[in-house]
């Protein structure tokens, strides 16, 4: 008999019974008076359940292992106060036979059970990776009826202690379940029958956190056959463009090799709106095994894929793996991305790689997770490697995070979880990132119902104009995963953004140039990403949040790196800029532009924001030790001319000390400053004045 003998464990137990059941109010109960179709029934090889007068019966007539049918998807905050209580009772078979609740579960070999034997034996069981650990060892308990007696098992939380209570009688306590999952239901051992008379699940739940401005009274549009098929259509990522839409699907004919295995799929958008046919995106992206997209760069070029490869295209293992765009279009055989200390110990993951490409956001099962898969961060090394994945408490919760997506703003994440109470078994959030750690998050919301129904939502992705999202649910013809898009509201929309596209190309010839495009925030003085352009077109595209100052450039060997500048601190809506960056060959009499040197107005200062571009010019200096260069001041002609003369001489001058003060030598720099002399456009608009306003140098020896 199980006994209380220690008075801690005595004052837990009167602290449990204080409080009872009825103080809490009903978030799910079965009576099992109607069918219910969210109740397995049917029969099978070695059983079979029913709903009849009231009763889920439920006959095993197989004597090894265990079985649990499972409740609807309930959600319960496993760390407030909560009873799940089941009334039901032994009928036939084995006396040895087990029957009672299986909760925080996910799979046969993820569940925790609490049972009792017909002889009147308590019992609780924890099965992880498949693996038995007794949690109450089998004793007899006097509260339970023993034979074919109704019993009502409850497992009651109340502060910190989790109580067992036996028809109203607590007669032990036991640790807080491990979380593996939201499942509850009714558990069975042996070869028995049994019935089940109700099931009730009560708990004192907050509303539903919506997010301000959700999207009301709009309806999700099914993207239809030639995007969706009979099988599950998965995981969609939207170009940043809006133009191209990929997704993952499986189980299906179509799919090389392995249709059990994903394939990675692609469509793209026609002139009318639609969306053309998907097509299978072939190899080397897709083999034998299960291939994914994670993530695709603004400009198309370079993407994240799951798994690893081999060399023949073969697939290796888990993982992720980085790969880019041919220049006849192909993409190349995906290399293993390599992340410090990654290991998952959930057989699902899903990642996503910011705009930047320098954050790696990951839902992963480790050993500080809250519960099921959590969130994680991953960030990216000088030497391309990432980080080892750093937990991020203020998304994670006790339940399942999953397919996380970060928008093109950089700062609003979309993510689905079951942790939180929302609509239905699994939800889509939104959070917005507070700082630069990526570790501060505002308080997730929900996107509300007419995003998230009362079943399975998750996969949502955002094009970088923040008009639709497309995510993936579940149909309600046959049950299986299609791809939606649905209008979005400013209020759960990413926040303004640029759409920076253009071409690189040599300032001489105009000829294309494959090249990496540097950016960075002239105000924070970091880099925040890069894209690559691509032959034949030597095209590249950016993707920048409102709210900086933006400098952004292309590097090739045997050219200086040509810079280019974005304010977007007034941004207010979505735009698109098309800039071609010319990238000036390193040669004697060449003159080049130092585009992100800034002043203040008639001041002849450097600004801080100014810093990056002159230490690109340091480092050119640095690598070319007998190379000497003239600095050129020029002005509009707004004021006198003799005063622009002296700006212009004043600025230069102030260029040539902060190089001096780097430790360039002054006998390798001369300034000169020309005032309003010599213009580069008319004088009569802003834009032309603008260009006129620069600092320029004039390589005279390499």
């Amino acid at each position: 008999m199980i006994r209380h003998c220690a008075l801690l464990c005595c004052a837990i137990l009167a602290l449990v019974g204080t409080m009872t059941s009825a103080e809490l109010p009903e978030v799910y109960r079965e009576d099992f008076n109607a069918q219910n179709p969210a109740w397995t029934t049917g029969g099978w090889q070695y059983g079979s359940a029913t709903i009849n007068g009231g009763v889920y019966r439920i006959v095993r007539s197989f004597r090894g292992g265990w079985w649990y049918l499972p409740a609807p998807l309930v959600y319960l905050d496993l760390k407030a106060d909560y009873d799940i209580e089941v009334r039901l009772k032994w009928n036939a078979g084995q006396a040895t036979s087990l029957l009672g609740l299986v909760y925080a579960t996910a799979d046969i070999g993820n569940a925790n059970i609490l049972g009792y034997t017909p002889g009147g034996n308590l019992a609780a069981y924890r099965y992880e990776q498949e693996s038995q650990q007794e949690v109450i060892p089998s004793a007899p308990v006097q509260a339970l009826k023993q034979g074919t007696e109704w019993n009502i098992l409850t497992i009651r939380r109340r502060g910190s202690a989790v109580a067992v209570v036996v028809n109203d009688e607590v007669v032990t306590y036991t640790e807080e379940p491990r979380v593996y999952g939201r499942t509850i239901g009714i558990a069975v051992a042996g070869a028995c029958g049994l019935d089940v008379d109700y099931l009730v699940v009560r708990q004192q739940q907050e509303p539903i956190r919506l997010a301000k401005d959700y999207p009301k009274n709009v309806q999700r549009e099914n993207l239809g056959p030639l995007v969706n098929s009979s099988a599950g259509d998965l995981s969609p990522v939207i170009s940043a463009d809006g133009r191209k839409l990929y997704i993952g699907r499986y189980p299906y004919r179509g799919n090389i090799g392995n249709p059990e295995a994903e394939d990675i799929y692609v469509s793209d958008l026609q002139p009318d709106g639609t969306w053309g046919q998907m097509m299978n995106v072939g190899p080397p992206l897709n083999n034998w095994g299960s291939n994914f997209l994670i993530s695709i760069t603004p400009d198309g070029n370079t993407a994240i894929v799951g798994n690893t490869y081999y060399p023949d295209g073969r697939p290796r293992g888990a993982g992720i793996s980085v790969t880019s765009r041919t220049e006849n279009g192909w993409w190349t055989v995906p290399t293993q991305v390599h992340i410090d200390r990654y290991y998952n110990r959930n057989r699902f993951s899903e990642m996503c790689l910011d705009p930047s490409g320098q954050h790696l956001i990951m839902a992963a099962q480790r050993d500080d997770s809250f519960g099921d898969k959590d969130l994680y961060v991953s960030t990216r090394k000088p030497d391309g490697t990432f980080s080892e994945p750093l937990h991020i408490p203020a998304l994670s919760t006790w339940g399942n995070e999953m397919s996380p997506f970060v928008a093109a703003d950089g700062q609003t994440l979309y993510f689905a979880t079951d942790g939180l109470r929302g609509y239905g078994g699994m939800d889509v959030w939104m959070s917005r990132r507070l700082d630069d750690t990526w570790q501060n998050w505002s308080q997730p919301e929900n996107l509300g119902p007419s995003i998230n129904t009362d079943k399975w939502d998750a996969y949502f992705t955002v094009p970088a104009d923040g008009k639709y999202a497309y995510m993936s649910a579940s149909n309600d013809t046959d049950g299986s995963a299609d791809i939606y898009r649905i209008q979005l509201t400013a209020g759960v929309a990413p926040r303004p953004t640029v759409l920076v596209s253009g071409r690189v190309l040599d300032a001489t010839t105009k000829k294309p140039i494959a090249t990496v495009v540097q950016y960075e925030s002239l105000t924070k003085n970091v880099s925040v990403g890069e894209a690559h352009s691509v032959l034949p077109e030597g095209s590249y595209a950016i993707a920048l949040a409102a709210g900086d100052l933006y400098g952004f450039r292309a590097e090739a060997k045997g050219y200086y790196p040509i810079s280019d500048q974005l304010d977007t601190r007034e941004l207010q809506q979505f735009n698109e800029i098309h800039r071609d960056l010319y990238l000036v060959p390193l040669r004697a009499n060449e003159i080049i532009r130092l585009a992100n040197v800034f002043f203040d107005f008639s001041k002849s200062e450097l600004r801080p924001e100014s810093q990056t571009e002159l230490n690109r010019l340091v480092e050119l200096l640095r690598q070319n030790t007998t190379m000497t260069i003239e600095l050129h001041g020029h002005t509009d002609d707004v004021g006198g001319s003799a005063d622009n003369k002296r700006l212009s001489t004043e600025r230069v001058e102030a260029v040539k000390r902060y190089l001096e003060s780097m430790g360039v030598d002054p006998k390798r720099l001369k300034a000169i400053g020309h005032g309003e002399s010599k213009p580069l456009a008319p004088n009569s608009t802003e834009e032309g004045r603008q260009q006129n306003r620069r600092v320029e140098f004039k390589i005279v020896r390499l």
